[in-house]
């Protein structure tokens, strides 16, 4: 009985959190298919007139065709450097590893303010040109711990003794990545690099530096369109942000 009643308090706490996270979500989905000028919820009937608005807008296509390129780049570099940092990490016997991986996930505690000004002073002495590039690899930077963590709790749970076994079956080292280790860590792997897409293609705080008007991604956007007041397309541009990160967030959930 007692435990029943704990359990039935519980649910009141569940859906107040759950409250507090979806509720404005799911009012920004709501204003998008409003039929006035106005981010209203839709009281006079639906409409998918903004959604039309805005894919017929050369500034916002461009800006979402940016976030795609820099997110897919941001996936693949992370993923590539994060799985070779986390072989590093998990088969070799370096000194101090648990104070080297620490050091690996401090993109996470320091603010992305910060890593957004250090990259640009670290990118404009190393000359690094701007716009694509350094948007690349700082969103790199910001993704990688994920890869890493993701990669090598993968890699801690590897039966090693699956590659000795090709190996001894005749197969090189070589033959034996491409046939054993990589399909095995491969959902791990491509979980990773999606989570960086996720991240890259919804990042502001240290994109807003590295910018150029060629150069703009939709978060960006969105922060200069409310600027100068709120509209139902905005609306209808953060519904489809929304929309891509779960989308992906799910193949990635489904993969890990």
């Amino acid at each position: 009985m007692m435990k029943r009643l704990r359990r039935l308090s519980f649910y009141p706490v569940l859906l107040v959190v759950y409250a507090i996270l979806l509720v404005p979500v799911i009012v920004v989905i709501a204003t998008s298919f409003t039929v006035q000028s106005s981010p209203t919820l839709p009281t006079n009937g639906v409409t998918l007139e903004w959604y039309n608005t805005l894919f017929q807008n050369f500034r916002l296509r461009n800006a979402m065709v940016v976030s795609v390129i820099v997110a897919t780049a941001t996936a693949i570099l992370s993923g590539i450097i994060g799985t070779i940092t986390a072989f590093g990490f998990v088969r070799s016997d370096i000194r101090a590893k648990e104070t080297l991986a620490t050091v690996m996930l401090l993109p996470l505690m320091i603010s992305p303010v910060i890593t957004g000004v250090a990259f640009l002073r670290f990118s404009s002495h190393l000359s690094i040109p701007r716009g694509l590039p350094r948007i690349v690899i700082a969103h790199s930077v910001l993704a990688l711990p994920f890869v890493f963590l993701i990669v090598r709790s993968r890699l801690l749970t590897f039966d090693e003794r699956l590659e000795d076994a090709s190996m001894a079956l005749g197969a090189n080292k070589w033959e034996t990545t491409v046939n054993v280790t990589i399909p095995i860590i491969g959902p791990a792997l491509l979980a990773g690099m999606l989570m960086g897409f996720v991240i890259s293609f919804g990042e502001f705080t240290a994109t807003q530096f590295l910018i150029t008007p060629q150069t703009t991604t939709v978060p960006i956007i969105i922060f200069n369109q409310i600027q100068t007041g709120l509209s139902p397309e905005v609306s209808a541009l953060a519904t489809t942000l929304v929309a891509v990160m779960i989308i992906v967030s799910v193949i990635g959930d489904r993969l890990g």
